[in-house]
């Protein structure tokens, strides 16, 4: 899940994404969500992938 929204480069991500949560799951959406900034704009990343399981669903 790169977390882009509907819309072509809007992502979301945190209390957006699933209302308002704990942090430390923002904290782990956010980098997800980065991953997905990254890969949209540069065409591929490098940056690690947050451990599977590890972000429960909304």
């Amino acid at each position: 899940d790169d977390k882009m929204t509907s819309v072509p480069g809007v992502f979301v991500a945190g209390d957006m994404a699933r209302g308002q949560s704990l942090v430390v799951w923002a904290i782990a959406e956010g980098r997800e969500a980065a991953r997905g900034v990254d890969q949209y704009l540069m065409g591929q990343t490098s940056l690690p992938r947050v451990l599977a399981g590890a972000l429960p669903r909304a």
